[in-house]
């Protein structure tokens, strides 16, 4: 059987999203794996059914699909596998240009600790600390039983426990607690600092504009000062995930889970 590597992202007008993947991509290959393809849900190109045509013309009939999200939704666990030609379960054989194809759909990111220690880095980055507010910020979801909303939430506990103990979190839409909640109650535990951080795959309209439009800092910006209940605060806005070498180890011990005997 000849291997390969689908990495799926959702696709973007005004992002980098489509750099990220290709770093990954690239990264992949130069970790021994020959066929790598990289699709997209929607907008950017190639689609996931050209990405796969591809892929299965360089002889790859043994196939892993690596989400590139932060969490399972409807995106990963039905609208996905359409996209392949699949049912919604995350193993297939799909008839590709006449070919039969064994395809394997891996789990997105989820509650992997790898997203926790990435978040640590980058409050440690901005020079924060275990004094600063903490605000883990998730795009959130319109369907409830999707783990959006817990990965979010789990990082920010996870972040209690190591001893963060003003973190909180909030989501840009669709979930509570809205990020202007979130900054009340933060002022109201007296924080003079806080480090928003988005937990995104990469930046888009979502991180460049709507978020720092309802946190109060410029758009586009790494932070600055806002005003809450008549104080004011610091803020300091990461950026997202984007192609941590970490997610590219995790990409790479899926890919090897799935493909290797």
């Amino acid at each position: 059987m000849t291997n390969g590597v689908l990495i799926v992202g959702y696709g973007t007008r005004k992002g980098n999203l489509e750099e990220v993947l290709q770093t990954q991509a690239n990264r992949l290959r130069c970790r021994g794996w020959k066929h790598v393809g990289i699709g997209y849900f929607r907008v950017s190109s190639p689609s996931i059914p050209e990405a796969l045509k591809k892929l299965v013309a360089e002889g790859v009939d043994n196939l892993v699909v690596l989400p590139y999200y932060i969490a399972e939704g409807v995106l990963t666990k039905e609208l996905i596998p359409v996209k392949l030609g699949m049912d919604d379960n995350d193993m297939a054989e799909v008839e590709v240009d006449g070919k039969t194809v064994t395809i394997h759909i891996a789990p997105a990111f989820g509650m992997d600790f790898v997203l926790t220690n990435i978040i640590c880095d980058k409050i440690a980055d901005v020079g924060g600390d275990q004094d600063c507010g903490i605000l883990v910020l998730g795009h959130g979801t319109r369907f409830q039983s999707m783990t959006n909303l817990r990965v979010v939430k789990i990082n920010s506990e996870r972040l209690k426990v190591r001893g963060f103990k003003h973190s909180t979190y909030a989501f840009n839409e669709f979930n509570e607690p809205s990020i202007k909640d979130a900054l009340d109650k933060l002022e109201k535990e007296g924080v003079k600092r806080i480090v928003a951080i988005p937990l995104f795959v990469a930046m888009g309209l979502h991180l460049g504009d709507e978020i720092p439009e309802q946190i109060g800092i410029p758009a586009y910006s790494d932070g600055g000062e806002i005003e809450v209940n008549g104080r004011k605060i610091q803020v300091s806005y990461t950026r997202p995930v984007e192609c941590d070498t970490r997610l590219t180890d995790l990409l790479d011990r899926k890919a090897t889970e799935y493909l290797t005997e």
